[in-house]
């Protein structure tokens, strides 16, 4: 399908946020930013079970525990309960549907998550444009499955690798925001992330950022947590979740200003620190890298300039473009 939709004629009866935390995160305690941030949510917190029938327009909000805490052991291993919650974001979508609303979904998800949004997409195959639209920011959606094993042994595309890395039949898809640390964690934590496959003619950003895994969500004061920060923030905002405005003691630490934060990514250029990082990709063939130097930091961090005025920097011979990026 092409995805034509890139947002509803007019502004929406319902806007709906969606938080799925990673495999082994609480979201009723706060641990990592996808928790804090719905805390910061500014909506009706709707059950996480689908037995509340919503009525009104408005804002609402519901937020999942990572798959590993609500579902055990067969949460952490097999991802079980994933596609129950979106189940249950459908409950709620058919609801609001059932009243003649319009509705505007915006999803964060981390890791696991992230693959919840995947197939959130899928849920919707059959969701008229006209009525929904959905958009997405995806913290380093990981599968848990061994690349090896996702490629040459799932012939069945049993695997969440392969369940979840074609959403092209979602026909509502708006704006599609996918952030990849750079940071590999060792094989056998099985964190290799999916590089999915999106229908032509929405927005689709992927972009590679500081950090390895949910330790970029963390709640320390750092550049790849501020950057993370920023990130969400943002995409929230634009897409029009409201989000409180005098933020807590933790959001306060790690909120910038853009100029500070464009400050502190072209410092990270000054940083020689190579990696590489292997993907669940459709062509099979796709690494996430952090190069020893570049024009830009990331495809962020060129917007982010531009935003404060100065022109697209030149392409310098022998010098990548973007020091971190998918290749």
């Amino acid at each position: 399908f092409q995805c034509t939709q890139q947002g509803l004629a007019e502004l929406p009866d319902v806007t709906l946020t969606v938080f799925m935390e990673g495999t082994g995160n609480p979201i009723a305690s706060i641990t990592t930013q996808i928790a804090m941030f719905s805390r910061l949510c500014v909506a009706e917190e709707l059950p996480v079970d689908g037995r509340c029938r919503p009525s009104g327009a408005g804002h609402y909000k519901i937020s999942f525990a990572g798959c590993g805490v609500s579902h055990g052991l067969k949460g952490t291993l097999f991802a079980v309960g994933l596609r129950e919650q979106c189940k249950v974001v459908r409950t709620y979508l058919n609801a609001f549907l059932d009243q003649n609303m319009t509705v505007r979904i915006n999803f964060v998800g981390l890791s696991r998550g992230g693959i919840g949004g995947m197939y959130l997409a899928q849920e919707f195959w059959d969701i008229s444009p006209e009525r929904v639209l959905l958009n997405l920011l995806l913290f380093d959606p990981v599968p848990g499955n061994f690349v090896w094993m996702a490629r040459l042994l799932d012939c069945c595309r049993c695997m969440n690798a392969n369940r979840a890395m074609d959403v092209s039949s979602c026909r509502i898809l708006g704006r599609v925001v996918v952030l990849y640390p750079h940071e590999p964690l060792p094989d056998i934590a099985v964190h290799a992330p999916l590089i999915a496959s999106f229908p032509r003619g929405c927005d689709v950003e992927q972009d590679v950022i500081l950090g390895c895994h949910q330790g970029a969500l963390f709640l320390r004061p750092s550049p790849d947590t501020r950057l993370a920060f920023a990130r969400i923030r943002d995409f929230l905002v634009e897409c029009g979740s409201r989000l409180e405005a005098g933020t807590g003691h933790i959001a306060k630490q790690l909120d910038m200003s853009a100029e500070a934060l464009a400050n502190l990514l072209d410092e990270q250029l000054n940083l020689d620190a190579e990696t590489a990082r292997i993907s669940h990709s459709p062509g099979g063939a796709a690494t996430i890298v952090r190069h020893s130097h570049g024009v830009y930091l990331n495809r962020t961090h060129e917007a982010l300039r531009m935003r404060l005025g100065e022109p697209r920097r030149m392409q310098v011979p022998g010098v990548p473009y973007y020091m971190l990026d998918i290749v």
